[in-house]
């Protein structure tokens, strides 16, 4: 079984949250993307900083996404009180990073993120009108290519738990889109 189909499941529980559901219908206020824009440089750069320890990103040339993101954040026209601090659950997300030292789980949240980025990422770019440069990639096909070499089915339960992180991010906007 490959690791896409190993994390097929969590996968779709995420794209099935309400903050997912409100992106893909047009209807997320801009100001909860502006918050999750400023959430989400936050354990990019935790998995990049992670990564780039492990030497995981030496055969990804551009891949980083981090300051992109925080560039993408810093462009926004932010809503008057807009969001700039982090979360519980970022804050929660990031220190459970930190304490990552296997290669193999580190890139399990490398490929869930960034893969995400790859793929679904292009979607969202096409949706949510605000900057997206941290979607933009110079050899995206290679960048794909390359991050499959790097897989493998042991990697399945760690990417599961990131696709877990995943969704309690995107769950604490609940109560922003009407839901506890």
């Amino acid at each position: 079984m490959s690791l896409k189909e190993l994390t097929a499941d969590k996968h779709q529980q995420a794209e099935d949250t309400l903050f997912m559901k409100a992106v893909f219908a047009k209807t997320l206020p801009f100001d909860l993307w502006v918050d999750f824009t400023y959430q989400k440089q936050l354990w990019y750069k935790e998995i990049e900083h992670a990564a780039r320890q492990a030497g995981l990103l030496d055969a990804l040339p551009g891949f980083e996404r981090a300051g992109l993101i925080m560039d993408d954040y810093e462009a926004m026209d932010k809503p008057v009180g807009s969001f700039n601090t982090y979360r519980a659950v970022t804050k929660d997300y990031a220190s459970y990073i930190r304490t990552l030292d296997d290669p193999t789980r580190i890139m399990a949240h490398l490929y869930t993120w960034h893969m995400g980025d790859l793929h679904g990422g292009q979607m969202i770019k096409k949706i949510v009108e605000a900057p997206h440069s941290h979607l933009e990639f110079e050899d995206r096909a290679e960048l794909i290519k390359t991050v499959r070499t790097m897989l493998s089915d042991d990697m399945g339960d760690e990417a599961n738990i990131a696709f877990d992180w995943a969704i309690k991010i995107m769950e604490s906007y609940d109560s922003s889109l009407g839901q506890n």
